[in-house]
């Protein structure tokens, strides 16, 4: 409904507070001047191809400069997704597929895009002059091969052409310290309680887009967020569990509560 989600920060990781049948999006934003692409996974599932997250192989979304992107799904096809919904671990999208340990994870790998200096231009060797050009230059005489041409300014001293590099773009929003993609353990995976269900078909158009990132298998930022329903986040230790409310003790019985002096005893 355009919430945010309540997360909690424990031990360095950041968790997704969720509830059962609650459907939900990924936004991920983009605070360079460069193009990025986001590779995302979902309970260890890529979102695009629905294969096992991989994100030196799988595509991404692009996102523009200082533009954010949502993503609402796994993708379906280039109009539609199956919207991302909380469900149980063995209703999820993962399990059905036939590998829950990832479960209860969603991660964003980061790559920035490769840009290119432009080639120098080439200084061309200064033309022989002819014989005629040299003796009305005040040259003198001389065979017309006297004299060897210059060499061209870019060549280097081994005599071949600069390679053409390409420069790093500025820096991805500075620090990048995401953090890694950790499968739970075997006593997280016990705990948890929710996963992402292959929703309802939802309309979300698309298009293709061409992108090469800086590094093809490095992401520059690596980022990971957890989630779980209050219940498990409680049995983590991520979420305090709530003391009980203070109640009065209720008085007990007692067959006489007042003693006043004897009267008879009056008609309802």
């Amino acid at each position: 409904n355009g919430r945010v989600l309540p997360t909690h920060t424990h031990r360095g990781r950041t968790y997704i507070e969720g509830a059962w049948g609650q459907s939900y999006q990924i936004r991920v934003f983009n605070h360079t001047s460069r193009r990025v692409e986001a590779v995302a996974s979902v309970d260890g599932r890529d979102v695009i191809s629905g294969k096992v997250g991989n994100y030196r192989g799988e595509r991404g979304y692009v996102i523009d400069p200082y533009g954010s992107v949502v993503i609402d799904g796994f993708r379906r096809s280039s109009s539609a997704v199956a919207a991302f919904r909380f469900t149980d671990v063995g209703d999820s999208y993962a399990a059905r597929m036939g590998d829950a340990s990832n479960v209860g994870v969603i991660g964003v790998a980061i790559f920035r895009e490769r840009t290119y200096r432009p080639r120098p231009p080439i200084a061309q060797p200064r033309p022989r002059p002819t014989r005629r050009q040299r003796l009305g230059s005040g040259y003198g005489g001389g065979r017309a091969d006297d004299g060897a041409a210059e060499a061209p300014a870019s060549k280097s001293k081994s005599g071949s052409a600069p390679s053409h590099d390409y420069y790093d773009s500025d820096a991805l929003g500075g620090s990048t310290r995401g953090a890694e993609l950790e499968d739970y353990s075997r006593r997280e995976r016990r705990r948890q309680n929710l996963g992402t269900q292959y929703g309802d078909d939802t309309y979300s158009p698309s298009t293709s887009t061409h992108f090469e990132r800086r590094s093809k298998s490095r992401p520059d930022a690596l980022l990971a967020a957890r989630y779980d329903d209050r219940n498990g986040l409680i049995a983590r230790g991520v979420i305090r569990r709530p003391r009980p409310a203070y109640r009065r003790p209720k008085p007990k019985p007692d067959p006489f509560p007042h003693s006043p002096e004897p009267q008879y005893a009056p008609p309802p």
